[in-house]
């Protein structure tokens, strides 16, 4: 019986599309997304540094530091979550109305087998 409802709980979490969410963000977004985050529905999230290497994002020049010429990037704060992906698009939503023009980069994956 265990097998079976072990079987039964696959097949449903196989019915519901399944995503993966990255959000690229500048370094002093890194607490105020932490925190939101934390009161989403998404049950966990990863986070790390990286660095971005660009100067254009969508329609806007990004203003870079002195510094940020010379090396050719800018410090960066990229975070990664699994959840179902009407929960990732809901948080999206929230996220682009509660930093409206801050730049912060998604993308949204649908994931095939986990």
């Amino acid at each position: 019986m265990t097998q079976e409802v072990t079987l039964q709980n696959t097949n449903e979490q196989q019915l519901i599309a399944q995503g993966l969410l990255m959000l690229i963000v500048p370094p002093s977004l890194e607490e105020m997304l932490v925190d939101e985050l934390l009161q989403s529905a998404v049950s966990g999230f990863t986070s790390s540094k990286v660095n971005g290497h660009s100067t254009v994002h969508g329609d806007a020049e990004i203003d870079l530091s002195i510094v940020e010429q010379v090396t050719g990037r800018q410090q960066r704060v990229q975070f990664m979550m699994h959840a179902s992906v009407a929960d990732l698009k809901n948080l999206v939503l929230t996220l682009k109305a509660r930093f409206k023009a801050k730049d912060i980069h998604y993308i949204l994956l649908p994931i095939l087998d986990c």
